[in-house]
């Protein structure tokens, strides 16, 4: 576990931003590639390289790091470079226990046809999904009883409602998507 010492450290969080302008820490502060063990090269300062790299279902993320030693004056290593690998919009997730639970998008206009999803279910675990009109009224052809439910680790499977696998938003402008999900984590979903 690491210790925190009386010199500057940094640890890599999440951010973000809705307009590129104004700012925030996204996660509850929660450190994306923790600091390494006081004996470990990274044990105080990491500084991300570049952005992401998407590599197959994963996202790699160069970083450097020094390990400051007892005295700030004298590492005992310069910088290194090391490699940290995230699954593919892997950064976080709505998550869901023993007891289904949902959520609910705000309305949305798309042109795509195909809904995709990245998640990852447990053990008697499912991702379901459902479309709504923008009041929030479920479509009868693309409800939760019609949703074949995922039950399995993917980063990119097509939500299939009683062999349909398009969408069909019956004239509506905008709709809401709604995920139910059991012992299951929801990391991302884009329509094309």
């Amino acid at each position: 576990m690491h210790t925190h010492v009386g010199w500057k450290q940094t640890t890599v969080e999440l951010t973000c931003s809705r307009d590129g302008r104004h700012w925030s820490r996204a996660g509850k502060r929660q450190e994306v590639i923790p600091l390494g063990a006081r004996s470990q090269w990274d044990a105080d300062y990491h500084d991300p390289c570049w952005d992401p790299i998407p590599v197959g279902n994963e996202l790699w993320i160069y970083y450097r790091s020094v390990n400051r030693g007892p005295d700030d004056r004298n590492p005992k290593v310069g910088h290194v470079i090391g490699l940290a690998k995230l699954r593919r919009d892997g950064f976080a997730s709505v998550n869901a226990g023993d007891e289904p639970g949902t959520v609910v998008t705000r309305p949305l206009t798309f042109q795509g046809r195909a809904l995709y999803v990245n998640a990852e279910a447990g053990e008697g675990g499912y991702v379901k999904a459902e479309i709504r009109t923008r009041s929030g009224k479920p479509l009868p052809s693309h409800g939760l009883d019609r949703c074949e439910p995922l039950a399995t680790d993917t980063v990119a499977s097509r939500v299939v409602w009683a062999g349909a696998q398009t969408i069909d938003c019956a004239g509506e402008r905008s709709v809401r998507l709604a995920f139910e999900l059991k012992n299951a984590k929801l990391y991302s979903f884009w329509i094309e």
